[in-house]
């Protein structure tokens, strides 16, 4: 890595630099401090971690969670793809995708655009292992850190084809990625205080997106006219937590698993009572000091443990947050596409821009917590609600449909915030 800028230092007359003088000083001190970056030389030697791959078969032959979920069964040979493609796969992110590991990296935004038009438009994309071992590597993980069999079975699991137009193994791809990003620009942000990811919950954050909507059915949390509390995230938990107990996992990591899970449930929109709004209230309670009392939070009994772990409650804020950044902080242009892909999921292949002012206001809430996904997203989703509110006024005309998208055609696929986000740095 290296930073793009001139110094032209301008001293006082007591010889002291002034550090506001110095153009883009606070670039060049992320370039060369950043938390991963003492890994990005690091070969990536892919011989361990399939090694790794190979050893989970007998664990997934057994199918522990096939009953619940049929389509589990093709665990097995999904396994020897993922093998046969898989220094395809990570020579593919090497070249495409390393700029995630670099925080002076220029127009990241516009080349996550364009990365995820590539897997649609070109048919080629990565394996959620080989985004894992990618991940897991450029972090310091090694192959025989026992985390990794979790996190492999985690990427095997996910990539258990779901054909539904949104909820897709392609939106755990995307999710996963902006977990890479969001993990990367979290630690620079706290480098050198306890706030940032250690090596192993990174790990968990990787597993936990491959899995975050595994089995869902395209029908929400509700059926009949009844809303059931996270019934499609506590489905994931209960396919994959048999797989990991059958590795020897347990304890925290799959209460962390669950409840990262749990958090990703918007439901009821608007409720303060939802996972996401009582997770959201906990990282106010820790990180941004509303601290009425210990006693204020009365979390849901699942969720207890927020109540005293703010690491955890950071992890399942950077997951949420990763779960939505394709919908809401790229550009106009992907947010219409994954628009388009809601709509059809929900029986419809309309889709309009009050779809996405409704869903920036009521599931977003228009705006993003963390510190990591403000640097990221926040200006990018600004820019989006704009775009939207300007086309509702006219007229709230519907889009093209998915096939026929811009983001499909290559249309305004670049549009992004000039200020703000992670490209406004640069």
């Amino acid at each position: 890595m290296h930073a793009k800028t001139s110094l032209n230092v301008k001293k006082s007359d007591n010889m002291v630099c002034d550090l506001f003088q110095i153009p883009n000083l606070y670039q060049i001190y992320r370039a060369f401090h950043s938390v991963f970056s003492k890994n990005l030389n690091k070969e990536l030697v892919l011989k361990g971690w399939s090694d790794k791959l190979s050893a989970l078969k007998p664990v997934l032959s057994e199918g522990a969670s096939q009953k619940q979920w049929p389509a589990l069964e093709q665990a097995t040979q999904n396994l020897k793809e993922i093998q046969k493609k898989l220094q395809h796969d990570v020579d593919y992110l090497e070249k495409n995708a390393k700029f995630i590991f670099s925080v002076d990296e220029e127009n990241s935004t516009r080349k996550t655009a364009e990365v995820f038009r590539g897997w649609y438009v070109k048919g080629d994309y990565p394996s959620l292992s080989a985004m894992a071992i990618f991940g897991m590597h450029y972090a310091g993980l090694k192959p025989d850190d026992e985390i990794v069999r979790m996190v492999l079975t985690a990427s095997v699991l996910g990539e258990v084809e779901n054909d539904l137009p949104y909820h897709s193994n392609m939106h755990y791809r995307k999710v996963v990625f902006h977990i890479l990003r969001m993990c990367m620009v979290h630690n620079d942000i706290y480098e050198g205080t306890r706030r940032a990811f250690t090596a192993h919950q990174i790990a968990l954050l990787i597993a936990a997106a491959s899995i975050h909507d595994l089995g869902h059915d395209g029908k929400g949390n509700s059926l009949e006219g009844e809303h059931i509390r996270a019934r499609l995230e506590q489905f994931s938990v209960d396919l994959a937590v048999p797989y990991f107990e059958a590795l020897g996992f347990g304890g925290q990591d799959l209460q962390d698993i669950q409840i990262m899970l749990l958090c990703t449930d918007v439901t009821p929109i608007n409720s303060p009572r939802n996972p996401v709004n009582q997770m959201k209230a906990a990282y106010r309670f820790h990180h941004l000091g509303n601290k009425e009392g210990v006693d204020s939070l009365n979390l849901s009994a699942d969720l207890k443990p927020l109540e005293k772990r703010s690491d955890l409650v950071m992890m399942s804020l950077v997951l949420h947050e990763a779960d939505l950044a394709t919908s809401s902080g790229v550009n106009y242009t992907v947010t219409k596409f994954e628009t388009g892909l809601v709509r059809e999921e929900m029986g419809s292949d309309i889709a309009r821009p009050s779809d996405i002012i409704q869903f920036l206001d009521g599931i977003c809430g228009r705006q993003i917590l963390s510190n990591a996904g403000q640097e990221l997203y926040a200006a990018n989703m600004a820019r989006i609600y704009a775009l939207a509110e300007e086309d509702y006024n006219k007229g709230n005309e519907p889009y093209p449909k998915v096939s026929r998208s811009d983001f499909i055609l290559g249309e305004n696929i670049s549009d992004q915030a000039s200020v703000g986000g992670s490209d406004s740095l640069h």
